[in-house]
């Protein structure tokens, strides 16, 4: 079993968007029972709430639901229990690295360090952009995965 765990700020745009398309992937692939895929919140602002309208739109439009998804904060044992820790942008990592407080750095990556353009994804929250999102989350899925089929056959 794989455990992934998508982190952004709030968990209601980028890190929920990562947590429901990688799981549309897999489920694609015929592998979903090799994983567990979850998202949180590095702040507490939104704990409880749902997936930004906008977010859940995006994804909808691609056939995938995330209708009963409600966004929870990141916690220090996360880091013990996932296998990749995967945050949207380097403020992420930072803030992933004070809550879990331990030595998981070697499971900890933005989701787009698996691409072959590294580089944080922009919240749409904030750039009200969600087609860059989208497409960047499912770049980064596409080749995160990609790189679990190449290097981890023995867990699938």
């Amino acid at each position: 079993m794989i455990k992934v765990l998508f982190v952004c700020l709030g968990n209601i745009c980028r890190s929920p968007m990562g947590e429901f398309i990688l799981k549309d992937l897999v489920k694609k692939e015929g592998i979903e029972n090799s994983f567990e895929i979850a998202s949180c919140a590095t702040s507490s602002e939104e704990i409880g709430n749902p997936v930004y309208y906008l977010a859940k739109d995006k994804l909808r439009k691609h056939g995938i639901s995330c209708e009963e998804k409600r966004a929870r904060k990141l916690k220090q044992e996360d880091g013990f229990y996932y296998d990749y820790i995967l945050a949207m942008d380097s403020w992420n990592i930072r803030d992933i690295k004070r809550i879990v407080n331990q030595n998981s750095e070697e499971k900890i990556y933005r989701l787009m360090d698996f691409a072959s353009n590294p580089k944080d994804i922009e919240d749409p929250w904030y750039t009200r952009d969600f087609d860059t999102a989208y497409k960047d989350i499912e770049e980064g899925c596409k080749c995160f995965l990609e790189y679990i089929i190449n290097n981890e056959k023995n867990k699938l």
